[in-house]
């Protein structure tokens, strides 16, 4: 039997430290070619994304990838209005309209920077047809996922991924794991992943020179189970480049997500559902989701992300690290009495 481990299980060891002032630690990360302000991505999902709330991202210096469940003309329409974005990042699925909607963005001449493909179970024939039909199409980072193995990752990758969404059944609205006793424990996921190098032979693109084999690893976004800040930094410890978080940026007051409030729920809520919830998908055909309702943070977005980024500038600080990319070389303790 195989043993796994949620952020949860996991304490992060302090190490000596030289570091005599956190605020001076950089927790920005660069992730395929691009500088991002936090580690921290919105989880693609109509209560935490929104054309508006996008914008506002890119604006701001963070990443984002937009939901999938708007008509695709109307996100074709919002690409073309936001050209000057400093970041396009867009979702797509794995079935005719999909693959239309990528024939119109080609016709439209349309500048887009990533396209996540986002599906339940990313270790899937459509994954890998769709992965070829957008590279075949355009030149454009491609986020694949979601994945709980290092098969699956590996083969995504070799397929043409630029990147991979790890998480399976963890998030809060998630209950696949209900449904189907399937999960993917999120440390133990992101780290059978991240922290797994292998050999790729890279050509050389100036000087006319052959390439050579390179030790490389596979991009990774953590993708679910995130309560604590103090989880965000165990997932970059995992191996994580970016972490996307749904129900705790749901929570924020500036959130998409609907408000309701009054003395019969308890004070304000957010009304928070998965992709695969009843509520998203307007029937109750292969629901593998479902609608909670949280009580509403006093805090919005950008407040949230500081708070992250300083937790991960503390947890670095804890580590005597200097560099955020050397938060994988963190040590830590198993601890599952909790």
């Amino acid at each position: 039997m195989n043993t796994a481990y949620s952020y949860k299980d996991i304490v992060l060891k302090p190490s000596y430290s030289e570091i005599r002032s956190r605020s001076s630690l950089d927790p920005s990360v660069k992730f395929l070619g691009k500088v991002f302000e936090s580690a921290a991505i919105p989880a693609n999902m109509k209560c935490t994304i929104d054309f508006k709330k996008a914008r506002e991202l890119s604006e701001a210096g963070y990443f984002y990838v937009l939901h999938r469940f708007y008509d695709y003309d109307k996100i074709l329409d919002w690409m073309i209005e936001n050209q000057d974005m400093r970041t396009v990042s867009i979702s797509v699925g794995v079935n005719k309209k999909d693959r239309e909607f990528i024939d119109k963005i080609v016709e439209k001449d349309v500048g887009v920077h990533f396209i996540t493909i986002d599906v339940a179970h990313g270790h899937h024939i459509l994954v890998k047809e769709m992965i070829t039909y957008i590279n075949n199409k355009l030149s454009v980072n491609v986020i694949a996922g979601n994945v709980g193995t290092y098969e699956a990752a590996k083969d995504l990758y070799d397929w043409g991924a630029d990147a991979v969404k790890v998480g399976l059944s963890m998030g809060k609205s998630c209950t696949t794991y209900n449904c189907t006793g399937i999960g993917t424990p999120m440390f133990s996921a992101v780290s059978s992943i991240a922290r797994k190098k292998f050999s790729k032979y890279v050509v050389h693109k100036q000087g006319g020179l052959a390439g050579e084999y390179k030790d490389i690893t596979i991009p990774v976004i953590a993708d679910g189970q995130i309560r604590e800040v103090g989880d965000v930094c165990k997932a970059l410890v995992a191996g994580a480049d970016m972490v996307m978080i749904g129900s705790e940026f749901a929570k924020c007051e500036d959130s998409p997500a609907d408000t309701i409030g009054g003395p019969a729920v308890g004070g304000n809520k957010k009304v928070f559902f998965g992709s695969a919830s009843s509520t998203n998908k307007g029937h109750s055909g292969y629901v593998e989701g479902q609608t909670v309702y949280m009580d509403m943070r006093n805090e919005t977005y950008e407040q949230y992300f500081e708070r992250i980024n300083q937790g991960v500038q503390s947890c670095m600080s804890y580590a005597g690290i200097n560099d955020i990319t050397s938060l994988p070389g963190m040590e830590y303790l198993v601890h599952t009495n909790n």
